[in-house]
């Protein structure tokens, strides 16, 4: 079996074995550290500047941005959301869920982000900004420069959903003043699902107002200082995340980037002789989408899974004929992009 999807992925032999071992007892000095560990390792992978906040959560990229919600804002803000697909919509309903005051800026499904349009949001009061860096519906990846810019004129707090764009794509907290930045540990970190990593600016610290009881920013922040989650953590995928940064820290984080480019590169312009379509949108590394003007994707996911033991990423609703994702995340290599082309040209004939 070959996972082309954008998470679960195909994961590397060291996280298999790793995963594959005996849970060791974690209220110990030496978990402690190996926490503290991934902290230094993923802060400096994101280029968080001195003083952002790190929180390992025992949960799904869904369950971070529920709990970025929760501790940051409330029915106070005023919050503009990027509705790009199906997470930013998932987005605006959290907000929502929580009471919070919520403006969407809605791109049609395909459609590419449009600043002039964007910018009718500008001097509207808004108190916060939230978008999916990629949304993974769709794979368009937004230009988190302009958006940054955007909150430093609007002077609203940034927060960025990178489950999807984290290592595939260039991310710099300090730069980018992002004031909270989540992801998950299925996606480029190529773990189990079930970690979410979240960096924290100060001033976003300043307002966490303690959220649920399991998701409370500042336990979990008051205990990092000893290294330790406040609730049982989900172990054997910390040990495997803290040797999977360890690993791509020593490679650096610009090989990271360049290694999904290349990837994403690669498989773009060999599908090129093939009867598809790729949308004319800003992509993120981590995920191609492929469109079937003969609406028949449902049938070739089908084939390639049912035949071949090859899996895509399908789409739901009205597009489940139309759209197929290709991801480029996860332990892939160009001979199992050559396979997948072999197949998808015997299906398409």
């Amino acid at each position: 079996m070959t996972i082309f999807t954008v998470g679960p992925v195909m994961m590397y032999p060291e996280t298999l074995q790793i995963e594959g071992t005996q849970l060791p007892y974690f209220r110990t000095e030496e978990f402690g550290q190996l926490m503290k560990d991934i902290e230094r390792d993923f802060l400096k992978s994101v280029h968080a500047p001195e003083g952002t906040f790190f929180i390992g959560l025992t949960s799904s990229g869904t369950g971070a941005m529920d709990a970025a919600v929760q501790n940051v804002l409330t029915p106070e803000d005023k919050v503009l959301v990027i509705n790009g697909g199906t997470f930013g919509e998932r987005f605006a309903k959290i907000t929502r869920n929580h009471g919070i005051p919520t403006d969407t800026y809605d791109i049609p499904f395909l459609h590419a982000f449009s600043k002039d349009e964007f910018e009718k949001f500008s001097g509207k009061g808004y108190t916060a900004l939230l978008v999916n860096a990629c949304d993974t519906s769709t794979g368009q990846l937004f230009d988190l420069d302009y958006l940054a810019d955007f909150c430093r004129r609007n002077d609203c707090l940034f927060i960025v959903d990178a489950v999807s764009a984290y290592l595939a794509d260039p991310i710099d907290m300090a730069r980018q003043e992002i004031d909270v930045l989540l992801t998950a540990s299925q996606k480029a970190l190529a773990l189990s699902p079930g970690v979410a990593l979240v960096a924290l600016s100060e001033k976003a610290r300043e307002r966490c107002s303690g959220g649920s009881y399991y998701f409370d920013f500042n336990s979990y922040i008051e205990n990092q200082k000893r290294g330790q989650p406040p609730f049982t953590s989900a172990v054997g995928t910390m040990l495997a995340l803290h040797q999977r940064l360890e690993s791509i820290m020593a490679k650096g984080i610009t090989a990271e980037n360049d290694l999904h480019r290349s990837r994403a590169e690669y498989f773009r312009n060999a599908v090129k002789d093939l009867p598809v379509e790729i949308p004319d949108i800003p992509l993120s590394n981590s995920v191609t989408p492929l469109i079937f003007p003969q609406k028949n994707a449902s049938e070739v996911y089908r084939r390639l899974s049912g035949d071949y033991d090859l899996y895509l990423t399908p789409s739901g609703g009205d597009w489940k004929d139309v759209q197929l994702r290709v991801g480029h995340l996860g332990n892939l290599t160009t001979a199992d992009y050559d396979n997948l082309l072999d197949k998808l040209r015997i299906i398409l004939g």
